[in-house]
């Protein structure tokens, strides 16, 4: 069950510093926990400070498609902020902390604060280059030279699991192109799980 922690609500990412207090909410998950359904009425967008979630959207043959993994640092639910319904799942992977912005509220100062809007828009277009950039890496078929691209990126910021699932292949997969790319001499292997391109 969502529990919503009620402190004050310091270092929120901008724009988002500038909608009023009563609209800016903090919430843990736990694991398995959903955010919002596919369906439920949208009353706001959101910032994961940490952990990860899963966005699941419900097809009508009854499957379910995992569209995004978010993890910390995206926003959620965009789309929503301009739609009376959210479109998937949000279900929560891991333990996690999601910052909650009214959709009044951002729809507020989106027509009365230009500054917003622009700041706003360029947020979201960074996480469409983002978006794209993953979808390239997805398309790589070989894993080594997908988990070679992720580590030229910087992907690797967290455990070889996370990076893993980033990469959309199995950490079996991921520790064995790992080995490969150290054996070859491609990346260097400084540490216990910590992996980094060769200098050339």
């Amino acid at each position: 069950m969502i529990s919503i922690i009620m402190k004050q609500i310091t270092d929120i990412p901008p724009p988002f510093g500038s909608l009023p207090r009563h609209g800016v909410s903090l919430r843990e998950l736990r694991v398995g926990d959903a955010l919002f359904r596919q369906d439920d009425a949208s009353r706001a967008m959101f910032f994961l400070r940490s952990g990860a979630i899963n966005l699941i959207r419900h097809t009508e043959a009854g499957q379910k498609v995992t569209m995004f993994r978010a993890t910390s640092g995206d926003t959620i639910a965009e789309p929503s902020v301009f739609s009376d319904h959210y479109h998937c799942d949000a279900i929560s992977e891991q333990p996690s902390i999601v910052l909650s912005f009214d959709r009044q509220s951002v729809l507020a100062a989106m027509t009365t604060d230009s500054e917003f809007a622009a700041a706003f828009v360029k947020r979201l277009a960074g996480q469409v280059q983002t978006y794209r950039r993953q979808l390239e890496l997805l398309a790589i078929r070989s894993a080594k030279d997908r988990v070679l691209a992720g580590l030229a990126d910087g992907r690797l910021t967290g455990t070889v699991l996370d990076f893993a699932a980033e990469l959309g292949l199995t950490h079996e997969s991921v520790y064995r192109a790992l080995a490969d790319l150290t054996r070859d001499g491609r990346i260097e292997h400084p540490a216990r799980g910590k992996y980094r391109l060769k200098p050339c």
